[in-house]
């Protein structure tokens, strides 16, 4: 079972943390306190993880939406590398869809049709001019925004519009807009 996409962390940092205290609770002398160091690192990054998927609601949907899409981009390449041909990336994100939104996802489906895509993005861009301009000031706010046209009109598909609709439908339309802001930041990881 992965933890990461429930906590924000991995087990190795859980295993870190239990093997340096361990370490320091058994061991004395210059061993002993050198494990403080790996230990304390490992606790702060657990806490600041934790701190962010805790504060952010769509790190959750996003971390576990791109699980299940790894696995199934991987068999598509697996596919495409058998069959000689191209991998296609609609393929797996049709399988994301049904995952994340059931058989009955089929109005979800349409998102992944170029221009649906860019509409959706569009509208929380219009919708939610707050969320895009937090911190830039007045004269760079319509820089901004044409800059923010551009890239949606440079996109291209992937995993991202249907993780942004499941945000939407779990949370709110606002944190789907907060999600696509963090994309364009390069922030989701």
């Amino acid at each position: 079972m992965r933890i990461s996409w429930f906590f924000g962390f991995g087990w190795i940092s859980v295993l870190t943390v239990v093997a340096c205290g361990m370490g320091i609770n058994f061991l004395s002398g210059p061993l002993g306190y050198a494990l403080y160091a790996p230990f304390l690192l490992a606790a702060l990054y657990m806490s600041a993880r934790f701190r962010l998927y805790s504060t952010q609601p769509w790190r959750r949907a996003h971390s576990r939406a791109m699980l299940a899409f790894a696995e199934l981009a991987d068999a598509e390449y697996d596919a495409a590398r058998r069959e000689r041909r191209e991998f296609d990336v609609a393929v797996p994100c049709a399988g994301l869809a049904t995952r994340l939104f059931g058989q009955d996802g089929d109005g979800i489906s349409g998102l992944l049709r170029d221009e649906n895509r860019k509409k959706y993005y569009r509208e929380l861009a219009r919708e939610f001019p707050r969320v895009f301009l937090e911190g830039v000031a007045e004269e760079r706010r319509q820089a901004v925004l044409d800059g923010i046209e551009r890239d949606i009109e440079a996109s291209r598909l992937g995993p991202d519009i249907l993780i942004a609709k499941a945000i939407e439908l779990k949370h709110s339309r606002r944190e789907a807009a907060v999600y696509l802001r963090a994309l364009m930041l390069g922030k989701v990881r």
